[in-house]
């Protein structure tokens, strides 16, 4: 392929430097990227909640963008440091099965986080949906569980400087069986807590100095508009921020991605090029039924571009470059061509 002839617009097609990339926006999430590589899957405690539910959640939690849990959570609960959430469904739409929703929030100090819990259920209490009542968690005789509307449950425990709360939902069971539920809430902090034993916090004078990339492979994304964090994840953490953990898990196995990038693009590092065809094969299985084929951008003939013509703003590209499966998306065509064959020059650049 004549790279020199892809028609890129005014997106950039040079590596960024790391002096580039250390901004703002990087820095803050860099300590929540390394708490999430120790948070489990929630399917690893229960393997029938195998979707995960992707689209206005946030998964990385800084100090200046903290859970949402309760009404002005900074004042309420100091002390925050990072957070990590994740989030595990019986099927696509949570109102459909059982669903579980797990933040892992880490705090300067224990005292802090043992505040906190009790700041969560208080906020919980004087929210628009106040809990109906009480429920003692199994194994944690300080936490504090609430039954809520519809069958569902919450629960926020503290160990050492971390806080886990959870949000349970009550699925289709008639009628709800909340001690259950509350059973399923130990046996989540219970393998959370377990693996939290393996992660040792970022001292808080070194927090600013942490490493935004790894492998320098951040340089060879998209740049990002303003304001908007860019990461580089390990498969397994990736796994989080992806609608099928279990399916794509066996994707990345096969295809030995260890590396993935998500910014203003998403790319996966694989194995070798044959690696990476086949993670853009499976890629392209995940695509909803709605999507419909659309023209791919001039010069490059192999990528795979579609739109879901009832959605605004679904456009998107999928391809490789080498070892690395692409997906670019866009609002508008000419955009969407643009962005993709830009993001195919710089990766046609890396290693």
């Amino acid at each position: 392929m004549d790279v020199a002839a892809l028609q890129t617009g005014n997106y950039r097609t040079t590596p960024r430097t790391p002096e580039e990339l250390r901004t703002p926006a990087t820095i803050d999430i860099q300590e929540s990227l390394r708490l999430g590589e120790y948070v489990p899957l929630i399917m690893e405690t229960s393997p029938k909640l195998v979707f995960s539910r992707v689209k206005y959640q946030k998964k990385m939690f800084t100090r200046v963008d903290p859970p949402n849990i309760v009404d002005n959570f900074s004042t309420v609960a100091p002390g925050f440091v990072a957070g990590w959430e994740t989030i595990g469904q019986r099927r696509e739409d949570e109102l459909h099965g059982r669903s579980v929703d797990l933040t892992v929030m880490q705090f300067t100090t224990s005292e802090h986080a043992a505040a906190a819990v009790k700041a969560l259920a208080d906020g919980i209490w004087h929210s628009r949906y106040p809990p109906v009542g009480t429920l003692p968690i199994p194994g944690y005789a300080d936490a504090q569980g609430q039954a809520r509307q519809y069958g569902a449950i919450s629960a926020a425990a503290a160990r050492d400087e971390f806080v886990l709360w959870t949000y349970i939902g009550g699925g289709v069971d008639i009628p709800p069986n909340q001690n259950e539920l509350a059973d399923l809430a130990g046996k989540v902090f219970d393998a959370q807590f377990e693996r939290l034993q393996d992660y040792d916090p970022t001292p808080e004078n070194e927090l600013a100095e942490l490493p935004v990339d790894r492998d320098g492979l951040l340089g060879y994304a998209l740049p990002a508009s303003d304001g908007v964090a860019e990461a580089v994840l390990s498969a397994n953490t990736a796994l989080h921020l992806l609608q099928r953990p279990d399916l794509t898990k066996r994707a990345f196995e096969d295809a030995q991605v260890d590396l993935v990038v998500f910014g203003e693009t998403e790319f996966y590092r694989a194995g070798d090029d044959r690696a990476a065809d086949r993670l853009h094969a499976y890629f392209m299985t995940q695509l909803d039924s709605e999507y419909r084929t659309v023209d791919d951008p001039p010069g490059m003939p192999d990528a795979h571009c579609v739109e879901n013509p009832d959605t605004t703003g679904s456009l998107k590209c999928l391809f490789t470059v080498g070892r690395y499966a692409a997906i670019v998306a866009g609002t508008q065509i000419q955009e969407l061509h643009q962005k993709a064959s830009a993001q195919y020059t710089l990766l046609d650049l890396a290693p």
